[in-house]
């Protein structure tokens, strides 16, 4: 099944605020059926009831039942969980990318889905356990997409704690960080605080966690015949070489390589790369939660292209 990113921000759109298209939302330790609920509180959605997550008015969110009634909006005074029962986050984000056409086990669990798309054959780590500053350097060079996932990582807990569907910049303005959806708190970037005064909808939400960028890779373009010809191989950018394969990986390492036909699959360094216009985007995630963004040029020559390293201008050797 191809990958509809349109699918999973409309899907997104519709459901950030509300329960999700499978009438079920999970608390910290169960999940709830939303047809029970609508029978033990006499809430029939024939009725006009609505399950939707709004501000509690003190630190956080509840679910509650809503329909307008004459123009006017009629709320029941019970809600149907409260902000201390909440955590619906990853099984929403879930039945987001499920409507993306990713393959997964849908689970209630951040650790489990992050971990889970870590292994997985058809996603592309661009950063890990990150810090804000290093993935903004991803998010700005425009190949996370929106329907990529966010996963947030707690230190002080050993484990993710929290995912987040990326929806991308909302707006042209230089300063605009790129977005995200999730559930409780709800969040859809541009559209939060209007709806429950949440300001933290930017990918990073409000800091202090370490993030790991997971990129759905089904949908990637191929190499271009024009660049196969010159960029796979083995290649020298500073103290590091490259081994640059064709199926849109590379991997760094500091000992040269012993002849053209040496392939390297683990290094010090994974990169990724993309085509960008006339240029080559390469992604590099490096130790310690490092990243480095690099645009090569196609070379004049055979044995040279120019590139820029996070902005500063180098060059690169071919070795074979």
């Amino acid at each position: 099944m191809p990958l509809d990113r349109d699918a999973a921000v409309g899907y997104a759109r519709k459901y950030w605020n509300r329960v999700a298209d499978d009438d079920k939302f999970w608390t910290s330790n169960a999940v709830v059926s939303l047809a029970t609920k609508r029978k033990l509180m006499n809430a029939p959605a024939s009725d006009g009831w609505e399950a939707v997550f709004v501000s509690d008015r003190q630190i956080g969110e509840k679910a509650v039942f809503r329909r307008t009634v004459g123009g006017k909006l009629d709320e029941m005074p019970d809600p149907i969980a409260t902000w201390d029962e909440l955590d619906d986050c990853t099984h929403y984000v879930c039945r987001c990318l499920i409507k993306e056409g990713v393959a997964l086990t849908e689970t209630p669990r951040a650790n489990e889905l992050a971990e889970a798309m870590l292994k997985s054959r058809k996603t592309k780590t661009f950063a890990l356990k990150t810090t804000k500053e290093q993935g903004q350097k991803i998010i700005d060079s425009g190949v996370f997409k929106p329907g990529d996932l966010v996963a947030y990582y707690t230190d002080g807990k050993g484990r993710y704690t929290h995912t987040a569907m990326f929806v991308g910049k909302q707006s042209d303005r230089a300063d605009d960080p790129g977005g995200i959806t999730c559930h409780t708190v709800c969040r859809f970037a541009g559209l939060t605080r209007a709806w429950n005064g949440a300001t933290d909808d930017a990918w990073f939400l409000s800091g202090g966690l370490s993030y790991t960028l997971i990129h759905f890779s089904e949908d990637d373009s191929t190499l271009s015949a024009a660049n196969r010809k010159w960029l796979p191989g083995w290649w020298k950018v500073g103290n590091d070489f490259y081994c640059v394969l064709e199926d849109g990986h590379a991997f760094a390492t500091h000992s040269k390589p012993a002849n053209r036909n040496q392939k390297l699959l683990v290094g010090n360094s994974v990169g990724y790369y993309f085509e960008a216009g006339r240029e080559i985007l390469f992604l590099w995630r490096n130790p310690g939660g490092k990243v480095k963004v690099e645009r090569w040029t196609a070379p004049t020559a055979a044995k040279e292209a120019t590139l820029k390293i996070d902005g500063f201008e180098t060059s690169a050797m071919r070795v074979f």
